[in-house]
C-alpha cells in the first residue's frame, strides 16, 4: 500500500469515527428528551389524579 492510500484510508477512518460520534451524540439527546417528555406525562398524569382524588 502506498501512502496516500494510507493517508486516505485514514482520512476515512476520522471522518467514520466522526460520523458514529455525532450520531451517538444525536441519539443520547433524543434519549434525554424523549425520556424528559415522559418524566412530564407521568407527572402531569398523576397531578391530574391527585385533583381527581
Amino acid at each position: 500500500m502506498n501512502p496516500t492510500a494510507n493517508l486516505i484510508d485514514f482520512v476515512s477512518y476520522r471522518k467514520r469515527k466522526h460520523a458514529q460520534q455525532r450520531a451517538r451524540a444525536m441519539w443520547e439527546m433524543y434519549a434525554r428528551n424523549a425520556g424528559y417528555q415522559a418524566l412530564q406525562w407521568v407527572q402531569a398524569a398523576q397531578s391530574a389524579e391527585t385533583r381527581h382524588g
